[in-house]
């Protein structure tokens, strides 16, 4: 079982959404199956499985998965069936031989490699099933698993994929304060709050997530200012606009990220989160409760070309 970087191509798929125990799959993938040839459409590859959930985090009624084939020809979605498109990127890809009950060990790995090797996810986990066991003893089972990542690049790597722009004009300057900053600390994640602004915690406690909004220093230049198209990491054969895509370069390195608050320390000036795309000791700028009634769209909408790489609801990490 070799671990292998690749590039995935851009496909359209069909897919159905389920939430309930993983048994139920396979009785799914011939649903769809069904559903793609009486459309009369061809199919393009075998079909594959991406878990939003772990079964070591939820009980087994409430894994939540997407079922899906790639597809070539012209057809419309319906209540039942969803046509998506998975777009250019990169995996780490493992072929792992044997019934699924024993697949953990597998994941075990692939995560190992990934901490080990300076790698960043940046989508679920997803099993392409190459054969079935309606075909072969379970010893000769092949699941492909595929964790879509990034490489932790350099500046070199960023620059090779940016458009700079001339900006000619003088700038408005406004002034922005730091707050804090990034702390990562024993495998914890804090937000330490300078003590002249400790005061603004009160309450903070009494909500479950906080939108932190924090300055990329390391892009905060006047050459990355400069950046106004990308390709991103999660769509690698799309050039973008860089107010498509949350890349830290941009006129302004300003980002936020909403977190789980686990614990607030008015005193010391901590609040313990679940966990920020940012490095330690990154600036923060800003904290704001996160409100579903403000800050959450009941409809939102997302290009194609990005609709099967991230589930519709962000999980709890």
């Amino acid at each position: 079982m070799e671990i292998e970087f690749k590039t995935v191509k851009e496909d359209q798929i069909a897919s159905i959404s389920h939430m309930g125990p993983v048994e139920e799959m396979g009785e799914i993938i011939g649903e769809l199956t069904g559903w793609i040839m009486e459309k009369g459409i061809q199919i393009m590859g075998p079909p594959f499985v991406v878990y939003y959930t772990s079964p070591l985090e939820v009980p087994p009624d409430k894994m939540e998965y997407d079922v899906g084939i790639p597809i070539q020809g012209e057809v419309k979605d319906d209540e039942r069936v969803q046509i998506k498109v998975m777009p250019q990127h990169h995996v780490l890809s493992l072929i792992y031989q044997g019934p699924y009950y024993e697949i953990g060990p597998a994941y075990g790995r692939m995560m190992e490699y990934i901490a080990r090797e300076g790698f960043e996810m940046i989508g679920a986990p997803r099993e392409l099933y190459i054969n079935s066991p309606l075909e072969v003893p379970e010893s000769e089972i092949l699941t492909e698993i595929q964790f879509p990542i990034i490489k932790k690049s350099t500046l070199e790597d960023i620059n090779s994929i940016i458009e700079f722009y001339d900006i000619a004009g003088p700038q408005e300057v406004f002034k922005i304060y730091k707050i804090g900053e990034v702390k990562n600390n024993n495998s914890k994640t804090y937000l330490e709050i300078m003590e002249p602004y400790r005061p603004a915690l009160k309450y903070l406690a009494d909500f479950s997530h906080v939108m932190v909004f924090w300055w990329a220093d390391k892009f905060s230049d006047d050459k990355y200012r400069t950046a106004l198209r990308t390709k991103p990491p999660y769509a690698t054969n799309k050039l973008t606009g860089i107010f498509a895509t949350r890349a830290e370069y941009r006129p302004n390195p300003l980002a936020s990220t909403t977190c789980r608050v686990i614990d607030v320390n008015e005193k010391e000036g901590t609040v313990e989160i679940s966990g920020i795309d940012a490095f330690d000791e990154t600036p923060i700028i800003d904290v704001k409760p996160y409100i579903p009634a403000f800050d959450r769209v009941k409809e939102p909408k997302l290009p194609k070309w990005l609709s099967f790489l991230w589930p519709e609801w962000k999980g709890e990490y």
